[in-house]
């Protein structure tokens, strides 16, 4: 099967992975964290946790970036439009509470941002791994209407052969 141009390199899918994954594990940590820092235990880890969080979001923001291309070549053939779309406004609010967040002077604010940025953030685990199926589920779809009418009947009975 030939590689479709909307699918990332493997690469690239990792770098999105691991990204996204460290940026999601550290916020759910410092969830965890923050209600216990009086805790001996728990005492340092809120910081620390969000050291890591803040070197993981510049992380995902280069990637952001590098994904320009994917998301107009998506947008343009109207492929996945929906939940691309989820993903890029889920990154903006996030990066819009995590700014504030960082440069707000206002405790009440931050509170409100803090609550609302932690929440979103862990639709993430939602809305990508289902914006990367709705995808793969597309590019399988176009690949069975581009392959010849024969082709699947004759490699099922090539399969059976070999049993």
């Amino acid at each position: 099967m030939t590689r479709s141009t909307f699918r990332l390199s493997r690469w690239f899918q990792t770098s999105v992975y691991v990204s996204f994954g460290l940026l999601v594990a550290t916020g759910a940590g410092w969830m965890i964290a923050q209600p216990r820092v009086e805790q001996p235990v728990w005492n340092e880890m809120p910081a620390l946790l969000l050291k890591i969080h803040g070197a993981a979001a510049m992380l995902v923001l280069l990637v952001l970036g590098s994904l320009l291309p994917h998301i107009k070549r998506g947008w343009k053939a109207r492929k996945n439009r929906f939940t691309g779309a989820c993903v890029i406004a889920l990154n903006l609010f996030l990066i819009v509470t995590g700014y504030g967040l960082y440069y707000s002077g206002s405790d009440e604010m931050r509170a409100w941002l803090s609550r609302w940025h932690g929440w979103v953030g862990l639709f993430t685990v939602v809305i990508l791994p289902a914006h990367i199926f709705v995808g793969r589920a597309i590019i399988r779809r176009s690949h069975r209407r581009l392959r010849p009418a024969g082709a699947a009947e004759n490699g099922r009975q090539r399969d059976e052969s070999l049993l």
